[in-house]
């Protein structure tokens, strides 16, 4: 009795033990798929953290794809008038700021499809930017100033129409004609804050002055401005060597290059005398010489001057002159009187 007692406790502690020993094995099961688990994370995936967070970045990357529709217009529905007055005026003033420094990228202010600009319609970003710099190209010397007074808007559906009024001028090659007058423009800028369609829709105050083959117009600190042919001299007596007025020749003499390589040239050579510039002396200088028939200048003198070394400085500047295309009077190359002046001014 006491064998069998004996017998049954040992195969009881046995039984024991392989339980102990099966509770092992799972647990070593268990630690070995975390190890399995933490080296294909390790290996297999660059940020583990990802997969947990994916669902909420996505939610994110919605909001934004939503937030990024945010614009001009979409503010407008809770924003007052004034409001929506100040977006405008500061977008035109972007526009024309940009287009004062030469500046014009469509992508930057225009929608993908422009449907009207000025005559045209429905043009792409390159077909608008030729047209563009097309009509530039007739519009010399551009000044353009917003009246930001002028400024007016309403809402039609999910765009904004407004319109303002420009006082602009510039030179017409094409004409050889100063243009100015109050212009007044329709913009309109659609959902995505872009312009869809620009045109002048009035004009007031237009003023159409032709220039005279002897005038130009360049900016500071040099320029020429229209004058007076100079008179006749009274030293030539000779036909061949008479000395004949702009207006009484056929063909008036002209610069090598025309008025913009003349532009071109006083302003690249003038050099502001120092003691102009000190004792601030401002003004114009009139210079007048004789273009001879080889088209070189002689008989420089000035008829106006402001001191300071301004004169000098203005002779120096038409005896370095290349030669010019002299006059023509009934098919035979003359002398010509030619009168030319030019500005020195600070600060611009």
């Amino acid at each position: 009795m006491a064998k069998n007692s004996l017998k049954t406790e040992e195969e009881t502690e046995e039984q024991s033990l392989v339980q102990k020993d099966r509770s092992l094995l799972y647990m070593g099961l268990i630690l070995g798929v975390i190890i399995l688990v933490m080296g294909y994370l390790t290996f297999f995936v660059d940020e583990p953290l990802k997969l947990f967070k994916k669902k909420n970045e996505a939610e994110k990357v919605e909001e934004v794809k939503q937030d990024s529709n945010s614009n001009l217009l979409d503010e407008s529905s809770s924003m007052n008038d004034e409001e929506v007055r100040s977006s405008l005026v500061k977008f035109i003033e972007a526009y024309y700021y940009d287009e004062k420094r030469g500046y014009f990228d469509p992508p930057s202010y225009f929608a993908n499809i422009t449907e009207t600009f000025y005559n045209y319609h429905n043009l792409t970003y390159n077909r608008l930017k030729d047209l563009y710099w097309q009509r530039r190209q007739d519009m010399e010397n551009l000044r353009r100033i917003w009246i930001v007074s002028s400024l007016k808007f309403e809402r039609q559906g999910d765009r904004i129409v407004s319109t303002h009024w420009v006082k602009e001028s510039y030179f017409k090659p094409s004409t050889r004609e100063l243009y100015s007058a109050h212009v007044q423009y329709e913009m309109i800028i659609d959902v995505d804050g872009k312009i869809v369609s620009l045109r002048d829709v009035d004009v007031k105050d237009e003023s159409i002055r032709p220039l005279e083959p002897d005038s130009v117009e360049i900016p500071p600190v040099g320029s020429v401005t229209p004058q007076t042919p100079a008179p006749e001299s009274s030293a030539t007596t000779t036909p061949e060597n008479k000395v004949y007025n702009l207006n009484e020749v056929d063909v008036q003499p002209e610069f090598n290059g025309g008025q913009k390589e003349l532009i071109k040239y006083v302003s690249s050579n003038i050099k502001y005398p120092a003691a102009a510039r000190q004792n601030n002396i401002q003004g114009k200088v009139v210079v007048t010489f004789v273009i001879e028939r080889d088209g070189s200048v002689t008989d420089i003198k000035v008829t106006k001057g402001i001191g300071g070394g301004c004169d000098e400085e203005a002779v120096r500047l038409i005896r370095n002159t290349p030669k010019w295309r002299p006059g023509v009077l009934k098919g035979s190359i003359v002398r010509t009187n030619y009168s030319l002046p030019i500005t020195f001014q600070l600060g611009q």
